[in-house]
C-alpha cells in the first residue's frame, strides 16, 4: 500500500508523536466487562435522509428521528452521515442543490431543537451536485453554519475517559454534475484532499488521551464488487487508514449504500476496525437509524426501525460475533468473561411507553430470569450465575415487554482463568476492589469499622492474603 501523509506545515515539530503514536482504544483488549452501568454512554447514528424525495418518508421520518426518537432515547448526540438532501426536488435524477430541500432540512431540525452542540450533520454526494464549495451545506446545515467546514471534530469527556469524534467529508471536491455512466462514478467522486487529510491528523493529533476514537464519514472505503451501482472513496483512502493505524482510531461508520451492516475491516491495515453501515432513513423500509452504546469500551450497536418500540440493546457483556449467523464476523474488542455466580447483563431498552418487564434467558434454554432498572434511567441489569456454565461460547437474550415485545441477542464467551479482581478496572487489586468482591459475595455488612469480619485468614489483620480467601470462595483462586 503506498503511504502518504500530507503533514504539510505540521510536519515541523511532530516529530515526537510519530515515535510515540497515540494509540489509544484500538487494540483488541482495551475493552472491559465493567461491574456497574456508570461507564456507559450511547448515540444514534442516522443518514441518507433525502429531503426532497418524492413522497413524505424523508420528512416524516425525519422529523421523527429530532423530535420523539431523541427524546425516547436521550443520546448524547445524533450523527447524520451525508445525503442530507435529494438534489431531485422530487425528480428521479439527482439535479443540483435545490433552496427548496436545503430549507425543508433545516426547518425540520431547528424547530427540534438540534444545535452544533448535539447534532453532526457531514454532507453526501448528493450534498455536493454541482455545488463545488458546498455553498449550500455551509449556509443550511448546523455543522456547515456553525463552523464553516464540512469536516468536524468533537469531544465527549466523563470521569472514567474522554471519547473523540470525527465526521469526514468523504463527498468529491469537484462540484460534479451526476452522470449516467457507471465509468464515470454517476458523477460520484469521492475523495480526501490533502487539506482534509491535515485537517483529521491535527483533530487526532489534538486528542491523545481519547479512550476511543471514532470516525463517521457517507462513503464506504470500498465499493461492493457484487454491485456495480455502488460507489466508494476513489482518492485519499490509503492516507485515510494510515491516520486509522496510526492513531489508532477503532471505528468508522458510514452510510451511502442503503443497506445496514456490521463488519470488521482489516484490509490495507494492520489494526482491526469496526465497519459499520447504516441504513437510509428516508428510503429504506428498515433499520432505519442505528443506536451505538459504549460500556467499559466495548462497543454495541443495534439498528431499529421507525416508530418501533421498545429498542433493546444488550451492552454487556459484549458481543463476541457482529451481525448475525453464518457470517458470524468474531469482534477483535469483545473480552472473555469469568464463570462468576453473579456475572452482570447489562442492557438499554428505550420506550416512550411503559416497560412491562426485562428478562434475559441464556443459551435458549432454562426460564428467563428478571432484569431491574437501575433509577429512573433506561439501564436495566441482570446478574447470571454462570458459575457451572461450561467454557466457551454462550448466548445471552434480552427481551423487553412494552408496546411490543422485543429481543436482542448477543454471544459471549466463559473462560475459566479470566479474573475481575480489578473491580474498578483502575489497574490495580486495592480496598476498594476487594470491598467491591465482598458486597457482591453478599458480604456488603462488612466495613473498616468491623475489620474483623474481613480477617477471612485469621492472622489478626486485613490483608493482601483475605482478597484470596474471598476469590477462592467465589471461584477466582486465579486472581493474582
Amino acid at each position: 500500500m503506498k503511504k502518504r501523509f500530507y503533514l504539510g506545515v505540521l510536519q515541523i515539530g511532530l516529530g515526537l508523536f510519530y515515535l510515540f503514536p497515540a494509540i489509544t482504544g484500538a487494540a483488541p483488549g482495551t475493552s472491559y466487562y465493567h461491574r456497574s452501568a456508570d461507564r456507559l454512554f450511547w448515540f444514534m447514528v442516522i443518514s441518507d435522509i433525502h429531503i426532497g424525495d418524492s413522497g413524505s418518508q424523508d420528512t416524516q421520518y425525519l422529523t421523527w428521528a429530532v423530535n420523539d426518537a431523541y427524546n425516547t432515547i436521550v443520546p448524547e448526540f445524533i450523527v447524520a452521515t451525508g445525503d442530507l438532501t435529494d438534489a431531485t426536488n422530487g425528480g428521479v435524477i439527482p439535479d443540483k442543490q435545490f433552496s427548496e430541500e436545503w430549507e425543508v432540512y433545516r426547518r425540520i431540525v431547528v424547530d427540534a431543537g438540534m444545535h452544533a452542540g448535539i447534532y453532526y450533520d457531514i454532507p453526501g454526494n448528493h450534498d455536493h451536485y454541482r455545488d463545488e464549495n458546498f455553498a449550500y451545506y455551509l449556509f443550511y446545515s448546523i455543522q456547515g453554519q456553525a463552523h464553516g467546514n464540512t469536516q468536524h471534530s468533537w469531544t465527549r469527556e466523563f470521569p472514567y475517559g474522554k471519547y473523540h469524534f470525527l465526521g469526514i467529508a468523504t463527498a468529491g471536491n469537484d462540484g460534479a454534475e451526476f452522470s449516467i455512466w457507471p465509468w464515470d462514478n454517476f458523477g460520484d467522486h469521492a475523495e480526501l484532499t490533502p487539506a482534509e487529510i491535515i485537517f483529521l491528523e491535527s483533530a487526532l493529533i489534538a486528542n491523545p488521551d481519547a479512550e476511543i476514537s471514532f470516525m463517521f464519514g457517507h462513503h464506504p472505503f470500498e465499493a461492493d464488487a457484487d454491485d456495480w451501482t455502488e460507489t466508494a472513496i476513489q482518492d485519499g483512502l490509503d492516507d485515510l487508514l494510515d491516520l486509522i493505524d496510526f492513531y489508532g482510531v477503532s471505528h468508522y461508520g458510514y452510510g451511502h449504500t442503503h443497506n445496514y451492516m456490521e463488519d470488521i475491516w482489516t484490509k490495507d491495515i494492520i489494526s482491526e476496525i469496526f465497519y459499520i453501515n447504516t441504513d437510509s432513513l428516508g428510503k429504506s423500509n428498515e433499520d432505519h437509524y442505528t443506536v451505538m452504546a459504549v460500556d467499559g469500551n466495548g462497543v454495541s450497536i443495534v439498528a431499529a426501525q421507525q416508530g418501533l418500540w421498545p429498542v433493546v440493546l444488550i451492552t454487556a457483556p459484549a458481543d463476541r460475533f457482529l451481525w448475525q449467523p453464518p457470517d458470524e464476523v468474531f469482534n477483535p474488542h469483545a473480552y472473555e468473561i469469568p464463570p462468576g455466580k453473579a456475572n452482570p447483563i447489562r442492557a438499554l431498552v428505550f420506550s416512550p411507553d411503559p416497560v412491562n418487564w426485562v428478562k434475559f434467558q441464556i443459551d435458549g434454554a432454562g426460564g428467563w430470569q428478571d432484569m431491574q432498572q437501575v433509577g429512573q434511567t433506561p439501564v436495566w441489569v441482570g446478574h447470571w450465575d454462570a458459575s457451572g456454565a461450561s467454557t466457551g461460547h454462550h448466548t445471552v437474550t434480552v427481551q423487553a415487554q412494552g408496546a411490543a415485545t422485543v429481543s436482542h441477542q448477543v454471544q459471549t464467551y466463559i473462560n475459566p482463568a479470566v479474573c475481575l479482581a480489578d473491580y474498578d478496572h483502575d489497574g490495580d487489586v486495592d480496598g476498594l476492589d476487594f470491598k467491591a468482591m465482598l458486597t457482591e459475595a453478599g458480604r456488603a455488612d462488612c466495613t473498616l469499622e468491623n475489620s474483623c469480619d474481613w480477617d477471612f485468614d485469621n492472622s489478626g489483620d486485613v490483608g493482601g492474603s483475605d482478597i484470596y480467601v474471598v476469590a477462592g470462595e467465589y471461584g477466582r483462586t486465579n486472581c493474582p
